[in-house]
């Protein structure tokens, strides 16, 4: 099965077994897991190298130990697929850092890439809780934040061991009177001007996703 989608590049943060088909998409280029930079046209991506998360969320959830996954997941001695590239996409005036199954606390010698990125696609509450992605939010004092990596119905099983993401936008839209964009559709076209002064949006696909 392949994503019946063209699309002009394929970028991709970390592999695991169950989740790594670059092929799947109809791209031209494929950049997986990239470190370093790669220019194509007014297009500019910087992957930036650091660590798969391997601390649980909570209790019930998988630490990601050698108990689990027979294998060591955890740095300084984790196996190749707990590595992650944070992946930050510069064009049309904007900013977009693709966290993946990042840890919440990067290196810090990263810290100057990501500051002041206009958007942050985070994975909510199965890899990191609501309260890692609000301190994430500020120390990297971004415009707008994009939930993913999360419990989407009629896509994933249950056996994905995601969540749903509603709690932690609840929170911001109640809690936190942030800027809830609730989309009514699978795909977002993203504006600099329309983004320019905004602090603390959160733009939610909910359920929605493309299908064929």
């Amino acid at each position: 099965m392949s994503f019946h989608l063209r699309v002009d590049i394929v970028l991709s943060t970390h592999a695991h077994f169950d989740h790594d088909a670059v092929e799947r998409p109809k791209g031209l280029v494929v950049l997986e897991r990239l470190v370093g930079q790669f220019k194509l046209g007014d297009v500019e991506i910087t992957g930036l190298a650091d660590k798969h998360k391997c601390i649980p969320t909570s209790p019930d959830k998988t630490d990601g130990s050698s108990t689990d996954f027979h294998e060591e997941t955890c740095p300084p001695n984790n196996v190749i697929a707990f590595d992650n590239a944070i992946q930050i996409i510069e064009t049309g005036g904007l900013r977009i850092a693709v966290w993946g199954d990042n840890r919440a606390e990067p290196d810090p010698s990263l810290d100057r890439y990501l500051k002041d990125v206009d958007v942050l696609i985070l994975p909510i509450e199965t890899i990191l809780t609501g309260a890692e992605v609000d301190v994430i939010e500020r120390k990297y004092d971004t415009k707008a934040v994009i939930p993913a990596h999360y419990f989407v119905d009629a896509l994933t099983t249950e056996v994905s061991g995601l969540e749903s993401a509603d709690g932690w936008v609840n929170d911001q839209e109640k809690g936190r009177h942030a800027d809830v964009r609730r989309l009514d559709r699978a795909d977002l076209t993203l504006n600099a001007a329309e983004l320019k002064g905004s602090r603390h949006r959160v733009y939610y696909f909910g359920n929605h996703f493309e299908k064929k």
